[in-house]
């Protein structure tokens, strides 16, 4: 609830400076790529504001303000009982609720052996996050977890956020998803998929369009 309202406080004022404006929810089909290969971004509002920008670059997005570690592993089992889950996976979560180990252990399950589970260090200027969790299993499972250290590059570029020091400006958005795309693409070997065509993904209106994500927890 607690970034929920200032996300809501950080649109009211510098709404203008945001890709998307709002806090809700976006599910936005992958630009070049079909679902169930291009990789998959999870993520909660500070990914919102990323989300057109993602997809452009050939990311499957799924954001949603607010959301925790437990929605974002209920849709990867969601995914997976679909086989719909692409081989890499992007959790871009933790600004609310921080990811524990036993949330990175599920997760890891959840993805099975043959996918890359990439973690995002969440940023928050006013409030450090407890990161050793995801940095603990990216050395344990080298070969499974990725460390995506956006925590470590935010502290040295505060020009990227907002007031809130936790959402992005235009800048940040850019630096976002250059950093997302080089650690996704670094491990994508297009071994799943395609699944679903665009045409048959639930909801899907185009990489130009919005649809309201129906696997909320």
């Amino acid at each position: 609830m607690l970034l929920a309202t200032l996300c809501l406080t950080a649109v009211a004022a510098e709404g203008a400076q945001r890709e998307d404006v709002g806090c809700g929810d976006m599910h936005r089909a992958p630009g070049g790529a079909p679902v169930g290969t291009a990789p998959l971004a999870l993520g909660d509002s500070v990914m919102l504001g990323a989300a057109r920008r993602l997809s452009r670059r050939g990311f499957e997005v799924d954001a949603r303000c607010a959301r925790g570690p437990s929605e974002g592993l209920a849709i990867l089992r969601q995914r997976r009982r679909r086989n719909t889950l692409p081989e890499i996976v992007v959790m871009a979560l933790g600004t609310n609720i921080a990811t524990s180990g036993g949330d990175i252990a599920h997760m890891l399950r959840a993805v099975g052996r043959r996918r890359t589970l990439m973690l995002v260090t969440p940023f928050r200027e006013w409030h450090p996050f407890n990161t050793r969790p995801m940095r603990r299993a990216a050395r344990r499972y080298p070969k499974r977890v990725k460390l995506i250290d956006w925590s470590r590059r935010a502290h040295r570029n505060r020009q990227w956020f907002l007031r809130d020091g936790t959402h992005l400006r235009p800048s940040g958005v850019v630096a976002y998803t250059r950093i997302l795309k080089r650690a996704a693409w670094s491990r994508q070997r297009g071994r799943f998929g395609p699944r679903l065509a665009q045409s048959e993904w639930p909801g899907y209106v185009g990489t130009g369009g919005l649809a309201t994500a129906s696997h909320q927890a």
